[in-house]
């Protein structure tokens, strides 16, 4: 059994599921790894210091990720309208995923102790389905996709 206050562990099975997201479609994420690898960030809100400067590394490095074959997503719990704008005002090439009740969130153990807000925590996911990566925080492309050439 893994501790709810850390990441899951390298070598985790990545749980499922299906999340509507800000560019109008239904993500699967078991649909999405038949052809990709996932890194999922999760971030407290939408609007903030914080978040912004997260999201704006993570846009500025798509071609870094993109080249690892990676599709990266964003998850909080702001509603898809909201997350729409976000993204245009951001520039994100990449959706946004919400996920109102934290449901997968906490799946991913990414949830702040008084399971109340998101914790900040990435996530990098094989194709086959396994956690290659995941750490609380902000870590950019060089740190995330360290050892991938490794495989």
């Amino acid at each position: 059994m893994t501790d709810p206050d850390t990441p899951l562990p390298r070598g985790t099975r990545a749980p499922d599921f299906t999340a509507p997201a800000s560019d109008g479609r239904t993500v699967r994420l078991a649909e999405v790894l038949a052809e990709h690898r996932v890194l999922l960030v999760f971030y407290p809100g939408n609007d903030t210091p914080g978040c912004d400067r997260q999201l704006a590394v993570l846009r500025d490095e798509i071609i870094a990720y993109r080249d690892a074959d990676v599709r990266p997503f964003g998850v909080n719990p702001a509603p898809v309208v909201a997350h729409t704008d976000y993204a245009v005002r951001l520039g994100l090439p990449f959706p946004l995923l919400s996920d109102p009740d934290l449901a997968i969130a906490r799946m991913y153990q990414a949830v702040r102790p008084d399971g109340a807000r998101i914790d900040r925590t990435v996530y990098l996911i094989d194709r086959d389905g396994t956690v290659l990566f995941g750490a609380r925080g902000a870590p950019g492309a060089e740190i995330t996709l360290d050892g991938l050439g490794e495989e």
